[in-house]
């Protein structure tokens, strides 16, 4: 039975969470990273507790909390999520896209979905709605102070740790770092604090998260 919720939050470490997980649980206890064929397909079958196999028990994947809200109240399972700088985290994602539409062999359904999205920049893909306040809705259902763990990547190694202790790991696997796109990033943003207000005024749902939660963990 699923004992832990991850919510994976895109740009805020969560493959690399998902491999210590497997680590710690052991592969065949948790779930392959899910997305949204996954949830679809797991509804014709009556719901991720039924699609779900018995042995599981971590559910980690693109999953918004309202999502896997029947299965949090079946099963009562801790919920957790990452969160990161919500200006930071549009940037990342931001990055992701376009280096996927440069190098389209690493996903080319993708690249030629939104092959005319080439050109696009980093505010006019912010200022879609899809891309506004993201961990906002991944999370909207649950009030942040009922999520079992909120960890920020700016603080990965010391919040992992934490969270280990929290549920009692015996070993706390090493934390991997994968899937990170510095790499693909230019130094966007860098002196312009015009650009970088518009980012948080477009996220003002995800920037008062996570200034609630940075708040919450410096004991405010």
């Amino acid at each position: 039975m699923i004992e832990l919720i991850s919510i994976h939050i895109p740009k805020t470490g969560g493959t690399s969470f998902y491999r210590a997980l497997q680590t710690a649980y052991g592969e065949e206890r948790v779930s392959a990273s899910f997305r949204r064929r996954d949830y679809q397909a797991a509804l014709k079958q009556g719901g991720l507790a039924q699609a779900l196999p018995a042995h599981l028990k971590v559910l980690h994947g693109h999953l918004y909390y309202g999502e896997v809200q029947p299965l949090h109240i079946q099963t009562n399972a801790k919920v957790i999520t990452w969160l990161r700088d919500p200006v930071e985290r549009v940037i990342s994602n931001f990055s992701f896209f376009k280096h996927r539409l440069l190098h389209p062999e690493h996903n080319p359904e993708v690249a030629a979905a939104n092959a005319h999205r080439k050109n696009e920049t980093l505010l006019e893909y912010a200022g879609l709605e899809e891309n506004r306040n993201r961990m906002s809705k991944f999370m909207q259902g649950l009030h942040p102070r009922d999520y079992f763990f909120i960890g920020l990547l700016e603080h990965f190694e010391a919040d992992y740790q934490r969270l280990g202790q929290l549920l009692d790991w015996q070993d706390i696997p090493a934390l991997p770092r994968l899937n990170d796109n510095r790499r693909f990033r230019n130094k966007l943003l860098q002196g312009d604090l015009a650009s970088r207000h518009q980012l948080q005024a477009l996220n003002a749902e995800d920037m008062a998260l996570y200034d609630w939660v940075r708040q919450k963990r410096s004991g405010g």
